[in-house]
């Protein structure tokens, strides 16, 4: 079995748990082995370590993008001549794009997904990502992956090198 990276955000909710939970069986169902940082791998002397540690260890990386947090109104570039207001921008942590950058710079293929709502920023702007951003509903997947999904992520397991190709 091959292990997998995978960077969410620890889940706060049902459907952010099952979402995982459906995620996490898909992988196994192709023999891989989905590994994260979890709370027995933290480190508060030097956190990027044992991700490094971690992600070494994996043929390929997807990250989720799941809400953390909600605002309910905020602003850009306050007190600039280009400041601007926003009202209800959700996004995700930022540890998903550390995570993902270091699974970038591992070479190991990167599957990107991304919940609707988030607001588009680093690895989830799939208009200056060099990867593809598969956006979801979490309402309409959370029980059962969408067939789209279910292509996107089988896809991207027939990137994810072997280990007879490994072992060349």
């Amino acid at each position: 079995m091959q292990n997998v990276f995978i960077s969410h955000p620890s889940p706060h909710n049902s459907m952010q748990e099952a979402f995982l939970s459906g995620i996490e069986n898909k992988l196994k169902s192709h023999n891989l082995n989905p590994v994260n940082l979890g709370k027995s791998n933290w480190s508060y002397r030097a956190p990027m370590l044992p991700i490094k540690k971690i992600i070494t260890t994996c043929k390929a990386a997807i990250i989720v993008g799941l809400e953390r947090s909600h605002s309910y109104i905020g602003y850009d570039r306050e007190g600039s001549f280009s400041c601007s207001e926003y009202t209800h921008k959700f996004q995700s942590t930022p540890w998903i794009h550390i995570e993902a950058g270091m699974a970038y710079q591992m070479g190991i293929p990167l599957l990107i997904l991304k919940e609707k709502k988030l607001h588009s920023e680093g690895i989830l702007d799939p208009l200056v990502s060099e990867f593809f951003v598969f956006e979801f509903v979490l309402e309409n997947v959370y029980t059962s992956l969408s067939s789209e999904l279910i292509s996107v992520i089988e896809s991207w397991i027939d990137d994810i090198p072997s280990r007879e190709d490994t072992l060349v």
